[in-house]
């Protein structure tokens, strides 16, 4: 049998069984008939007949044992015979293996930030229930605080719906002072969010009663660990932002950076402390100022186009409540992040167009490693024409060449996948502004 047959035959293992038993049945019938030719009954020739030839079972599992041994005897003498030709030719092999692991490692680098970019979910729970309220208007998503009190207060779909801005402040800690970047947060934040503390607590609504009630700040991990070295007993001590006192109530989860998808805050207040840290944004009281971002949970059983009529229902008796404020209001949903339309359309023809390129890139490699192995093959060719001269069979030799293209394709694999897994560590450590929280995060 050749060893296509036997390989083959491992996937129908059923088949070959049948077989083994068909000729097991037969040797012992012949056995049977002779014993009977020899002069014994028919029942004490099938009696030594079977005891001649033993447990079906085990026969069947010594002749399956065998098989596959021999299959797997043939396969290691060919990838000892591939390894003893690459490790002669060694420059086809670097060659052939450096320009897989280059069309490898591209494609890994950029599929790994498209996912990071477009397709991979904010890391918080059910994030398939969070979105972004936007106006109609593409790219147009901020909205003003008593807005986004309205539609949290009047809608029938959301679960619950939170407002943030990003923030910029002096923070001061043991003498040293330096510039942080985090959220104003409205006081569900973190309950619809469904994030829990790492350390002490986080702010709730019930803690804001009005401007410049809830002098809190929850600080994320990372800043406690480089401002305050981890320092366990820090809830309840006091930090200043732009001169103005805050307690410090929690510390945020590692694996917690914000709704955002890149811009990671080093703290969350309360946004009702705005006027504390000296914005004058006048959130809390200005129908007409569009700074905030809102972002909902939708309930269970809730789709988004039942979330957008009843956001856009508010919005009508919005607008007829005050004409000047919100004459033309009106309201969508959007996947956060750049998952969905909030970075626009851009962002998405990059990225496709980055992913066209890498597909070319791995072609190109393909291409280039076809006609490497093709230029081989040439150079071979007296050796195989000897080898077919003195009774190889073109099987034979096609699997040994087989056997050699695989160790390349393992060898180009492994390379590129470490080649990969650099750049991604070097990408995901890269902040490309030092001042400003922005990580490109493609590898957890």
């Amino acid at each position: 049998m050749s060893l296509y047959g036997r390989i083959a035959n491992l996937f129908r293992l059923s088949r070959i069984d049948r077989e083994i038993d068909d000729e097991l049945r037969a040797h012992v019938e012949m056995r049977t008939e002779d014993n009977i030719r020899a002069g014994m009954s028919p029942e004490e020739a099938r009696r030594d007949a079977l005891l001649r030839f033993g447990n079906r079972a085990v026969m069947r599992e010594r002749a399956n044992a065998a098989d596959t041994e021999q299959v797997l005897a043939g396969l290691g003498r060919d990838i000892r015979y591939a390894t003893r030709q690459l490790r002669h030719s060694r420059g086809f092999a670097l060659t052939a293996i450096l320009t897989l692991a280059v069309g490898i490692g591209a494609n890994v680098v950029v599929l790994s930030v498209l996912n990071a970019l477009i397709l991979k979910p904010l890391d918080l729970p059910h994030a398939d229930q969070l979105f972004l309220v936007e106006h109609k208007e593409h790219g147009w998503y901020s909205q003003s605080y008593p807005d986004y009190l309205d539609y949290r207060d009047r809608n029938t779909s959301f679960s619950g719906l939170v407002a943030y801005d990003m923030a910029e402040a002096a923070m001061s800690t043991g003498g040293s002072t330096a510039r942080n970047f985090g959220y104003l947060a409205s006081g569900n934040y973190f309950d619809v969010l469904g994030v829990e503390p790492l350390l002490g607590r986080f702010f709730h609504t019930s803690d804001e009663h009005g401007e410049n009630s809830a002098p809190y700040i929850v600080l994320s991990y990372d800043l406690w660990r480089r401002r305050f070295a981890a320092n366990p007993y820090v809830i309840g001590t006091t930090v200043d932002l732009n001169q103005r006192p805050f307690t410090v109530i929690g510390v945020a989860p590692k694996q917690f950076h914000g709704s955002e998808t890149f811009y990671w805050p080093d703290f969350w207040i309360p946004i009702v402390e705005d006027g504390q840290i000296g914005y004058g944004h006048n959130y809390l009281n200005n129908r007409s100022t569009h700074n905030l971002l809102v972002l909902g949970r939708l309930k269970l059983g809730a789709t988004p186009q039942q979330a957008n009529e009843n956001l856009n229902s508010i919005s009508r008796q919005l607008a007829q409540q005050y004409p000047l404020a919100d004459n033309g209001l009106d309201a969508r949903l959007i996947k956060p992040g750049w998952m969905g339309d909030l970075w626009g359309d851009p962002i998405r023809s990059f990225m496709a167009a980055l992913v066209g390129l890498a597909a070319l890139v791995l072609l190109a490699a393909c291409a280039n490693l076809g006609s490497i192995f093709a230029a081989r093959a040439t150079d071979r060719s007296r050796e195989l024409a000897i080898r077919l001269a003195i009774g190889s069979t073109r099987w034979h030799i096609l699997r040994q060449l087989l056997s050699e293209a695989v160790l390349v394709s393992l060898g180009g694999g492994i390379v590129g996948t470490v080649l990969a897994t650099f750049l991604l560590q070097a990408l995901s450590r890269w902040q490309p502004f030092h001042d400003f929280p922005v990580h490109v995060a493609v590898m957890a």
